[in-house]
């Protein structure tokens, strides 16, 4: 396997090489525009990502993946910071050769977005990069107002106001909630793994990597890891699981206790992130479990 980083804002992680459509053109390219695709694409445009198992996951700028396979200008990769059953060394999935780069190099300390987006300024050429929420660079120095961070176009600066040095693990479930709370609002992406967009999964998986943890990239995975939870003793920060057959089939979605019998989680496609209280809804009836991964 050869290691590779992703030189686009954020990649599309596609299920394969003919998964994207005309529409796709925009997260496709490099430089890869996820505003400008996300707003172009239609409610049917956004559910065929699902119903047709186009998009498996995304993943952001600077991160590693490995290389596995290629076909014509496509790259098969493993995203090993994405824990999965599917594949022992990481999510699996397509990416365009040309939104790929040689790998950074490593280094004890890293610049992490903690905005929900932040400003890249490329020092050689001038060029503006766009970056996600919890986007991670090498470090390189630091000025009054800025972090210089290495990136697979060179080197560039972040402004101190949107980056940090990463942060310790927390130990409160509360901290996930307050990560999360931010994104109420953003609209449901399926696939989505950056602050253009998340699906349920990819939710939890974001506010628990803000706080420190890696968990499972899928809901199904998810639930069966961390600490099981009885659901009256929930806290805020504790992960519910949602299944068919009214609790008893398929986990097919995720959320954060919120407190006071409320949810916090990304919906579905057409919806936005928001709270809602579980009582009277589906969500009552489907739930089958409750985990926390924060300690």
């Amino acid at each position: 396997m050869k290691e590779k980083v992703i030189a686009v804002s954020v990649a599309n992680l596609w299920t394969n090489p003919s998964s994207s459509r005309q529409v796709d053109i925009p997260i496709v390219t490099n430089p890869a525009d996820p505003s400008r695709w996300l707003s172009e694409l239609s409610h049917t445009d956004r559910l065929e990502l699902h119903e047709n198992n186009l998009l498996q996951s995304q993943v952001l700028f600077g991160t590693t993946v490995w290389e596995v396979d290629r076909r014509d200008d496509w790259v098969k990769v493993v995203i090993p910071s994405q824990p999965t059953p599917k594949e022992a060394e990481g999510y699996p999935g397509w990416i365009p050769a040309r939104q790929l780069a040689a790998p950074l190099p490593k280094s004890g300390h890293m610049i992490e977005v903690r905005a929900k987006q932040a400003t890249l300024l490329v020092e050689d050429t001038g060029e503006v990069v766009q970056l996600s929420f919890l986007t991670k660079l090498p470090f390189v120095e630091d000025s009054r107002t800025a972090f210089t961070v290495l990136t697979p176009h060179g080197r560039g600066r972040i402004s101190k106001s949107e980056g940090s040095l990463r942060n310790e693990r927390v130990e409160d479930g509360e901290a996930l909630i307050t990560y999360a709370e931010q994104f109420i609002g953003l609209d449901y992406l399926w696939g989505g793994m950056s602050s253009w967009g998340y699906d349920c999964s990819g939710f939890a998986y974001n506010m628990h990597l803000a706080g420190g943890y890696v968990i499972p990239r899928d809901a199904s995975a998810q639930a069966l890891g961390g600490k099981a939870i009885a659901l009256p003793q929930a806290k805020p920060g504790d992960l519910l699981f949602f299944a068919y057959e009214n609790g008893k089939g398929r986990v097919h979605h995720v959320g954060f206790y919120y407190g006071n019998g409320k949810i916090l989680h990304a919906p579905k496609t057409g919806k936005q992130i928001e709270t809602l209280n579980l009582a009277g809804t589906v969500y009552e009836k489907e739930l089958c479990a409750v985990r926390r991964y924060w300690s």
